[in-house]
């Protein structure tokens, strides 16, 4: 008698689920900060994370809030210690984003089910604004558009 499985797909949930795994600040040759290299954990029951290049058609046109499936957002320290999204300062319209377009990484095959690290990199600048201190927020959206949960860093303080 033989007998098979497939895999535990019941251990992840349609919706993306995330989690920070680090956060690390790299510094250029005069010790300022230049990028910040966030590590994600990931994780979808379907695997239907990611974006092909011909992903350009409504909901995932340029101008569409879904052209982006890794929201990211730069929440600068006002002067009352409150954390708010980042203001252009030429536009003063709001910039607290680092979005970022993950490619498909849906396995070939029958079992669909994903996990892994997404590794981004973000300048540590947005605008040449020099910000002090930052707290980023980071989502996960997948092609269906179910988002993930909210990870928020902690207070990245940057010199530069």
């Amino acid at each position: 008698m033989v007998s098979s499985c497939a895999p535990d797909d019941n251990q992840f949930t349609i919706e993306p689920k995330i989690e920070l795994e680090s956060v690390i600040q790299h510094k250029d040759i005069l010790g300022k900060d230049s990028v910040i290299q966030l590590n994600i954990n990931y994780s979808d029951a379907d695997g239907d994370i990611g974006l092909s290049d011909s992903d350009t058609f409504p909901p995932f046109n340029f101008s569409s809030e879904f052209y982006h499936n890794l929201p990211i957002k730069f929440l600068v320290k006002d002067s009352s210690g409150d954390f708010n999204e980042l203001i252009n300062p030429s536009t003063n319209e709001f910039y607290g984003n680092q979005h970022e377009r993950i490619p498909n990484l849906t396995p070939p095959g029958k079992y669909k089910s994903i996990s892994g690290v997404l590794s981004v990199n973000l300048a540590s600048n947005p605008l040449l604004t020099e910000p002090q201190s930052v707290q980023l927020e980071i989502s996960l959206m997948d092609r269906a558009l179910n988002m993930s949960n909210t990870v928020y860093t902690e207070v990245l303080n940057l010199t530069h």
